[in-house]
């Protein structure tokens, strides 16, 4: 099984397949760049953040299956309080994780195609 197949046991526990990635992902490299950008502003809060968040579902899944992996007695306050009780560079790691399935999976589509 690939990557972009199984992705990162911490956020495997997600519901459904809702942590991956697929053909819509890959067409919305725009919104995860706008917020890599957002990421590296130090006036952005977390409500900005979780704007562009929620224009990603496969990434909204993450930070939500990141967030309960983290503080599994809690229950998951809103998108934006949940990337501010992670931070920054979570956030950072998680899109990078993303990133990176996002390319496996384009890859392996244009293999088999």
């Amino acid at each position: 099984m690939t990557r972009s197949q199984n992705p990162d046991p911490h956020t495997a526990h997600a519901p459904g397949s809702a942590v991956r990635v697929t053909a819509r992902d890959v067409a919305r490299l725009d919104v995860l760049q706008r917020l890599l950008a957002i990421l590296n502003d130090p006036q952005a809060s977390a409500g900005s953040l979780a704007r562009h968040v929620e224009q990603s579902n496969v990434l909204s899944a993450r930070v939500e299956a990141r967030f309960c992996l983290r503080n599994p007695s809690r229950t998951p306050p809103s998108l934006a309080q949940q990337i501010a009780i992670l931070g920054n560079r979570e956030i950072e790691a998680l899109l990078l994780d993303l990133l990176e399935d996002i390319i496996v999976f384009h890859s392996e589509i244009q293999q088999s195609g």
